[in-house]
């Protein structure tokens, strides 16, 4: 029987897809360690084990995870780097749970997907109740955009797209019909056609502009594969997202501001005298003088190979904020501030953290992974398995979504369930 086949652990795990997308962070890590819990107790501990050390995808999270807590033998902030590696034993905890036995059948597979997204959907109606609500009040359209949308949820605008992206991306595909028995196979269809309408309503509200092209990307790729035989579809889909595209392009909305302000900003900043409080940064050159910076750490350190330790990583970046005079708030108001400029600041590049936690040594753990998940699309070769690799993998260009829990949970739930894609070699006994 499979992990997902005891309806008791069936609710576990959506007890934790639940605490995720609501970020109930000290009552999500409860339900992982009961989903650990359940995987090593379902049949033989021991079997459970042995079968997890044999796998290669949680040999892989395992060893990354273990090479970040080596990090806590030679850290300055031992507190700060208990918290990087706690959060980085969720990668353990849930790839554990994935690949220490059977974890799904393909009807149970379906089922996951299509309760993650009414999840989904629920919390994105959630936030546009909560939209709608205040834009009575106040009359300003922001409230329906990037962060502020998501801020009833306690959510980042941009790390929930990719949760929204990944429920739209499950109902594109060919196994994306809504498992739900109570419901006539038309129902289903047309529920389908709604919820992925509404998700891609939703990234575009979102505004992520990395996310954005992504969606573009794989609509293009759905429309062209499945409409190719048919012109008259094809060209309809085509003018009417020609017809979108443009209108964001050429209107002046939200959307069209998050992509200006990337490029806006003081002239690019060369030389750390030149900074001062009130420098205007935009996207591109705050995470490239982070990037200089983390550059700058590892070389005074010579710590190329091992790293800073992931609880030294942000304490140095913070020093480089403050030795090269950016905004800090208001400083005599005392560490507790509310406003801290860009002090906890991260270094917005998933690879470049690592590198400064780890060194070389935790980079390549880091690659390997991305080696052994490009392994699921190179023999699944399913439009969903592609686009999941790939959005995770150019999503850690601009973000560091390993210093959060629920970048963790994308970082390694999403890939692994993969393994049981009703379209898998796995699943298909090849």
């Amino acid at each position: 029987m499979t992990l997902l086949g005891r309806k008791p652990v069936f609710i576990v795990v959506i007890a934790v897809l639940f605490t995720t997308v609501f970020p109930f962070f000290n009552l999500n890590s409860y339900c992982i360690i009961l989903l650990l819990a359940c995987r090593l107790f379902a049949d033989s501990p021991l079997e459970a084990i042995k079968t997890a050390f044999t796998n290669k995808f949680f040999l892989a999270y395992f060893a990354f995870c273990l090479i970040e807590t080596a990090g806590l033998l030679h850290t300055h902030n031992y507190t700060a780097g208990a918290n990087v590696v706690a959060k980085d034993a969720t990668l353990t905890a849930i790839a554990f749970a994935l690949c220490a036995g059977p974890f799904a059948s393909k009807r149970e597979y379906r089922q996951l997907i299509t309760v993650y997204s009414l999840l989904i959907f629920s919390a994105s109606f959630y936030c546009l109740v909560i939209a709608f609500r205040l834009y009575l009040r106040q009359k300003d359209p922001s409230v329906f955009f990037y962060h502020p949308l998501t801020a009833p949820i306690s959510q980042n605008a941009v790390f929930y797209s990719v949760y929204v992206l990944f429920a739209m991306q499950f109902l594109l595909s060919s196994e994306g019909a809504p498992e739900m028995t109570i419901l006539s196979s038309t129902v289903k269809k047309w529920l389908r056609i709604f919820l992925i309408v509404f998700f891609l309503l939703m990234i575009v509200l979102l505004s992520s502009k990395l996310i954005l092209v992504i969606t573009l990307l794989m609509l293009i790729t759905f429309f062209f594969r499945y409409s190719w035989n048919n012109k008259r579809v094809l060209l309809l889909s085509s003018l009417g997202g020609l017809c979108l595209v443009t209108g964001l392009v050429f209107t002046d909305n939200p959307i069209r501001q998050r992509f200006t302000k990337m490029v806006e900003g003081d002239t690019l900043i060369t030389l750390p005298g030149e900074l001062n409080p009130g420098t205007n940064f935009n996207a591109l050159q705050l995470r490239v003088l982070e990037w200089r910076f983390a550059l700058e750490i590892l070389r005074e350190r010579n710590a190329w190979l091992v790293g800073v330790s992931p609880g030294d990583g942000q304490d140095l970046l913070n020093q480089k904020y403050i030795a090269n005079n950016m905004y800090l708030g208001n400083p005599a108001e005392g560490p507790h501030r509310r406003k801290k400029g860009f002090i906890g600041y991260n270094f917005h590049n998933q690879y470049i953290e690592t590198l400064v936690h780890s060194g070389v040594i935790g980079l390549v753990s880091l690659l390997v992974i991305f080696w052994l998940l490009a392994g699921i699309v190179w023999r699944w070769k399913t439009r969903e398995a592609f686009f999941t690799v790939l959005t995770l993998l150019v999503f850690f260009v601009p973000q560091s979504p390993l210093t959060m829990q629920h970048g963790v949970f994308l970082f390694c739930f999403f890939p692994l369930l993969l393994l049981y894609s009703p379209k898998s070699p796995m699943m298909r006994g090849d």
